[in-house]
């Protein structure tokens, strides 16, 4: 009679709760919170460590992402896939690529540039704005592939009437490795894009062209969100929040502390230490949910 009781508890609670909108609430905060978390972990090696004395650090953490980044593709199932794909991704680019740009910021004492009234950059921040044009450039390879299943890339082939031929069946797509690329191009692209935003000798936060950028990516950033809310599958979701997290993250997360809306907690790890705990915790917890909520076949 316990185990009955306890059968139908358990089977309404999942009624209830694994379904919309809980399930894209819960892939949007497991990827939204990675985010301030890699923030934080930068700032504290630089706070306790040094980045001087963290090369060993950093690489170590690269190394880490490409493990688990060959063990997802090898194992090649939507739920490791996904999860591990995304880990990856944010942990190569804190490891590998976020500290190759700050190298030589590091290795040779660069004073911080000043790219408009008042404002100061570290100097490893021009050169991820510098790359920009090749994380842009090797977009194309994905712009112009007619197997795509990326809806902003397909929206581009559609409107610019791109007739690349018929797609293929995606049934041999690698889930992982599609979602390591998405994490990482999409940190990549938004990262640079941002500073182009605040920089003065382009546009710069007071501009009221950056104003009306930060609107429309406040719009869509919601929109996007909204249709998450609608999501059944969690799997997917995670994918489709990854995106929507970036979009989110520009006007919300990079632009309003800018204007004074609120400060950065996630850059003062030590000083709102409750806060960055906190959001630890909800990470790991939503994170590690993802990977317990029943799996809906993907088709």
């Amino acid at each position: 009679m316990a185990d009955t009781r306890a059968a139908d508890a358990n089977r309404s609670f999942r009624r209830r709760y694994y379904r919309p909108p809980f399930i894209g609430v819960i892939a949007f905060f497991a990827v939204l919170l990675a985010l301030p978390l890699a923030h934080s972990f930068v700032i504290l090696v630089r706070d306790l460590i040094g980045y001087e004395n963290a090369g060993g650090l950093f690489i170590g953490v690269g190394a880490v992402a490409a493990a688990l980044l060959l063990i997802g593709i090898k194992r090649n199932d939507e739920v490791s896939g996904t999860l591990l794909g995304f880990a990856a991704g944010m942990l190569i680019w804190i490891g590998w690529a976020s500290y190759s740009f700050k190298f030589n910021e590091v290795s040779l004492n660069l004073p911080m540039p000043e790219v408009g009234p008042g404002v100061k950059w570290p100097a490893h921040l021009l050169y991820i704005q510098g790359s920009f044009g090749i994380c842009v450039a090797t977009l194309l390879f994905f712009i112009f592939n007619k197997n795509t299943r990326c809806n902003a890339f397909y929206w581009i082939q559609k409107k610019g009437r791109l007739n690349l031929g018929e797609r293929e069946p995606g049934q041999g797509r690698n889930i992982c490795r599609i979602t390591f690329l998405e994490t990482l191009y999409v940190t990549w692209f938004f990262y640079g894009a941002s500073l182009f935003l605040g920089d003065a000798r382009f546009l710069g936060y007071a501009h009221p062209v950056t104003y009306g950028i930060a609107a429309v990516l406040a719009v869509w950033g919601c929109w996007l969100l909204w249709r998450l809310m609608k999501f059944t599958r969690v799997m997917a979701a995670i994918r489709y929040a990854i995106p929507t997290k970036a979009i989110f993250w520009v006007p919300f997360g990079e632009l309003a502390p800018r204007y004074g809306f609120y400060d950065e907690v996630w850059l003062k790890p030590l000083e709102y230490s409750a806060a960055m705990w906190t959001v630890l915790v909800v990470f790991v917890v939503v994170f590690l949910a993802t990977g317990f909520l029943p799996q809906r076949r993907q088709h």
